[in-house]
């Protein structure tokens, strides 16, 4: 997925989100070490270090469903084990189509409500419209 060899070395970033001392999500990336060089770098936000070092994603795949919390990841979220949960992988690229990150993350159902508004290229509107392409 990262595309990287077996001899090659990844950063294993883990986080957890807090909103006034309460835990909101859990999330672990991987990021191939030549995009980082040092793990020191990235402190408050990994898109900051990765554009630092100049690979800015540019685009990213999400896909969201719905599971239920294991022990260990319930713990770090301050629910009971079994509780729902939001499963949020991301695969983020770079312009010229390497794979940047991988993040798969864990949300509180019972605090986040997700809402997307997709929207169309300005020329895919003009064609839908019935102007000409």
């Amino acid at each position: 997925m990262l595309g990287v060899s077996p001899r090659d070395s990844v950063f294993r970033l883990a986080r957890l989100r807090l909103a006034d001392g309460v835990p909101m999500a859990m999330e672990r990336a991987v990021v191939p070490a030549r995009f980082i060089g040092d793990a020191a770098r990235v402190s408050d936000s990994l898109y900051a270090a990765l554009d630092a070092g100049g690979w800015r994603p540019v685009r990213a795949l999400q896909r969201l469903r719905a599971l239920v919390l294991g022990a260990a990841d319930a713990a770090l979220l301050g629910l009971p084990e079994g509780s729902a949960a939001l499963d949020v992988h991301r695969i983020a690229y770079l312009a010229d189509g390497r794979c940047v990150e991988y993040t798969r993350s864990f949300y509180r159902s019972d605090t986040y409500d997700f809402v997307a508004e997709p929207t169309l290229l300005p020329s895919a509107r003009r064609h839908e419209e019935g102007s000409p392409r």
